[in-house]
């Protein structure tokens, strides 16, 4: 059975030569309310055994309701926020015996932009792996701050005289 982990970052790229993953400022679970750019790094295990195929991957992102979050497209649609492919597996193999005795790591890394979130809610990242959920990220964007949301208050309720 393959195994993952998501790590929220800043910042994160991957080493070609070594698949390693390098990340800035990773593991935070709280944003915004202004989104800033982001990252993604990704993590597999997959037994020996499972690794004879071509694997297919979705990444995408749904709200705290779990519908699919989606963005503004340029032809003025939306579409949802999901990264596809395909990840070939049919020539790993182990380089020594050792390396059999722990399952093949893939790992990735990948920069999401700025997206256009709601202050307030939560998201989770959801990594999906031949259509089985293997992995997923829960974070939250901060609400407007206190004293934007009294405002927005105070404009949104009338005021009354008092009788005399």
């Amino acid at each position: 059975m393959i195994e993952g982990f998501l790590v929220l970052a800043d910042s994160a790229s991957t080493d070609q030569a070594t698949s390693k993953v390098n990340l800035l400022g990773a593991g935070w679970s709280l944003t915004g309310p202004v989104i800033p750019p982001a990252a993604i790094a990704g993590f597999l295990r997959i037994p020996w055994n499972e690794a004879v195929d071509e694997a297919r991957f979705q990444l995408r992102l749904v709200d705290e309701d779990g519908n699919d979050v989606k963005v503004p497209t340029v032809n003025a649609g939306l579409r949802p926020v999901v990264i596809e492919g395909s990840m070939a597996l049919a020539n790993a193999s182990p380089e020594n015996e050792v390396a059999r005795k722990v399952p093949l790591t893939l790992s990735f890394a990948m920069t999401i932009p700025s997206l256009p979130l709601t202050p307030g809610r939560a998201y989770r990242w959801i990594l999906d792996v031949d259509d089985v959920e293997v992995a997923s990220a829960q974070f939250a964007v901060r609400p407007e701050s206190r004293h934007e949301e009294l405002e927005n208050k105070r404009d949104e309720t009338a005021l009354t005289p008092e009788d005399d």
